[in-house]
């Protein structure tokens, strides 16, 4: 089969293949064969019957993984008795097709996905050259990567087998287009990137539907496949399950800006319909409440050090807060925007139900060798799956070992269905030594991924659909918010003003600090000093100053004209003398501007003609020394000084060479800008 009978075969199994399941009627794994059974049948079989094997084959070249042959046959077995498809002996084969009925019933459900497909295609491609029809295979087996990566490691998060190395990220889609580049590349790849990179990002019914359906078949494809036992697809996995939240989810739960806050209400609605208990402990509240008091000096600290045209860049909730209301005109004050954490346990009681855990057992086994070994486990872990400078504390990482640690104790004690909901994806399959359990931890869009098919109605799946697509669209497209509060916070230490900087160089010195000097600490005084070293060296750059000299007198002139227009309009009596004071004001002004660039294009042309006087004399150098070098072997004399004398129109020579080539290479303006002698030579006043 070529490629692209492949791909349309994928795109029918993929875009038609809806997931909506009763499980008090059938269980979850029956209905998820029987579906994939009767697309398969739908698309392979061509007028044709086709057998078991080739059925068990086609199943696993969508998944990667082989059905069990039994729960395959049971599941033939039963569409025949639903009058489903219909089965044929042929000689020592057995052959099946669909029903007439089941026919037209997925030959509907195809057209209606076929065309909302198409119409997706037709608007993310809408500016190509070429017929839209040529992106549709490339768009299609894109997606299957992705959402096939995405399927798998839903799995086996839930499962506990995952390597943080191998989870999806922001750098997935760039590696996945270069796979695309190389096998089509007829195609605008520069078009293509910008489709996919829209298709993640915006919030469209239609792209939510298809980024829905495809991550719901290759999960329950992926089930099928890694789990034969069917387990986790049915509800005793996380039925009347106890859920402790980690930290990061309680920030999700109680702040509406954080990007997780709606996936977060989905799980409580859904915990609820499942028979779940949430609950939290102390010391989990203890942590969140260290970390809001960080975040609380750290925004009395960087607050007004964080230019203007920077504020969108920075990834702090609270500080994007702060600025919405300071661009609204609003009364600000810093203890507001952390409103709603003034009482953590009693919102999360009354909002969501969830139930306090505070037991002496924490603090009689946090100084345990057993709780600082696993701790830096889990520090190394984390660290070694992201970018310096996100690291995980220690604090954080004891914090979780002991979080692990305690339900590790309530499964060895109760057998309780207990796990913890995190936000982190470095926790899953991490366990300590000796442990029976897979893992404790579950990440929160893994478990929203496994409700999917147990617990969403038909009328519901449009929002989750849009939750699901917008924690897929966080997952995979690279943030543009790429300042923390803490890399402000050295300007606060050092007592400099940013407002007074230009964004740009601030910006840039951060970044300059995060390579040169990334794990010094702005909080220790003795890094604090050699921070404000390279912070300094980062700000000698000659051409800075005026570079700064000029943005403050562009600014100063456009609130100039800004004053002067406003007070054109309320004054009309003296608007000839206005107008006169304030142009004269801002022809100064404009005089000043064209002083400092004119004193710019100076220094700069200063440095360039001393660098090149520098190579010239180099170049001078060595032509004597070639000269001499000459006069030595090939001159005529006693010895070496008559013959190097003998040759001195050759010296000479060389001497005019090198003032030919200065002139042409450091040329009259850079010489004019290095002034006496220079300017008496060219007449210069």
């Amino acid at each position: 089969m070529n490629e692209i009978e492949d791909i349309a075969r994928k795109r029918s199994i993929l875009l038609t293949t809806r997931m909506r399941f009763s499980p008090q009627i059938q269980p979850v794994k029956e209905t998820a064969i029987d579906k994939i059974i009767e697309q398969i049948l739908f698309v392979s079989s061509s007028d044709r019957e086709i057998g078991s094997k080739e059925i068990q084959e086609v199943f696993s070249s969508e998944s990667g993984y082989a059905v069990n042959l039994s729960d395959m046959e049971n599941s033939l077995d039963r569409l025949i008795r639903n009058k489903r498809i219909i089965s044929k002996q042929k000689g020592n084969l057995q052959l099946y097709e669909l029903t007439d009925e089941a026919k037209c019933e997925i030959k509907d459900l195809q057209h209606q996905a076929e065309g909302r497909f198409n119409s997706v295609v037709s608007k993310l491609f809408k500016n190509t050259r070429e017929e839209v029809s040529i992106y549709i295979s490339p768009f299609l087996k894109f997606l299957c990567i992705i959402f096939s990566q995405l399927g798998e490691e839903s799995v086996r998060l839930l499962k506990g087998d995952v390597k943080v190395d191998n989870c999806l990220s922001s750098s997935s889609i760039p590696l996945i287009l270069e796979k695309i580049k190389k096998d089509f590349p007829s195609i605008n790849h520069d078009l293509f990137k910008s489709a996919i990179l829209s298709f993640f990002q915006n919030s469209d019914p239609e792209y939510n539907m298809i980024k829905w359906n495809i991550a719901q078949s290759y999960y329950i494809a992926k089930v099928l496949g890694i789990d034969p036992s069917g387990i986790l697809l049915s509800k005793e996995v996380f039925g009347h399950a106890i859920f402790y939240l980690d930290t990061n989810v309680i920030l999700e739960a109680l702040e509406p800006k954080q990007r997780h806050y709606e996936s977060f209400l989905a799980f409580h609605k859904v915990c609820r319909q499942l028979g779940g208990t949430l609950k939290v402990c102390q010391i989990t509240l203890n942590e969140l409440q260290d970390w809001l008091d960080v975040q609380h000096n750290l925004m009395e600290k960087v607050i007004d050090q964080i230019p203007d045209e920077t504020a969108p860049k920075v990834s702090s909730t609270f500080y994007k807060i702060y600025y919405e209301k300071k661009m609204s005109g609003e009364a600000i004050n810093i203890d507001d925007l952390f409103v709603n954490f003034r009482f953590p346990k009693e919102d999360l009681k009354s909002l969501f139900g969830v139930e306090l855990e505070d037991n002496p057992w924490f603090d009689e086994i946090k100084n345990k060798p057993e709780i600082e070994s696993f701790a830096k486990i889990l520090e190394d872990q984390y660290n070694k799956a992201h970018v310096y400078p996100k690291v995980k504390r220690h604090g954080a990482a004891l914090h979780d070992a002991l979080l692990i640690f305690w339900l590790q104790k309530l499964r060895k004690e109760n057998r309780d269905n207990i796990w913890l909901i995190t936000m982190d994806t470095t926790l899953p399959g991490l366990v300590p030594e000796n442990t029976s359990s897979e893992s404790f931890a579950i990440t929160l869009d893994a478990l929203l991924q496994w409700i999917s098919p147990m617990a969403v109605l038909e009328n519901e799946e449009n929002d989750f659909a849009a939750i699901f697509a917008k924690m897929i669209g966080y997952r995979l497209l690279p943030q543009e918010k790429i300042f923390g509060l803490e890399d402000f916070q050295l300007f606060g230490e050092m007592h400099m003003s940013c407002k007074e900087l230009p964004a740009e160089d601030v910006e840039n010195c951060i970044q300059y600090i995060k390579v040169n000097a990334p794990t010094l600490d702005p909080s220790e005084p003795t890094d604090r000093e050699k921070l404000a070293y390279e912070v300094n060296k980062f700000f000698a750059d000659p051409g800075r100053k005026y570079k700064k000299n000029l943005s403050i007198l562009e600014c100063k002139n456009i609130e100039i004209e800004k004053e002067y227009k406003e007070k054109v309009y309320k004054v009309s009596k003296d608007k000839e003398e206005l107008e006169k004071q304030y142009k004269r004001e801002i022809e100064e002004l404009n005089k000043k501007l064209l002083e400092e660039k004119e004193e710019t294009k100076k220094e700069s042309l200063k440095r360039s003609a001393w660098n090149r006087i520098s190579l010239t004399s180099v170049f001078f150098i060595i032509l004597e020394i070639l000269v001499i070098f000459i006069a030595n072997r090939y001159g005529t004399g006693q010895n070496f000084l008559q013959k190097v004398l003998n040759f001195w129109p050759y010296l000479v020579l060389a001497f005019a060479a090198t003032i030919l080539f200065g002139c042409f290479f450091i040329k009259k303006e850079r010489l004019k800008s290095l002034g006496w002698p220079f300017t008496k030579i060219f007449k210069v006043e």
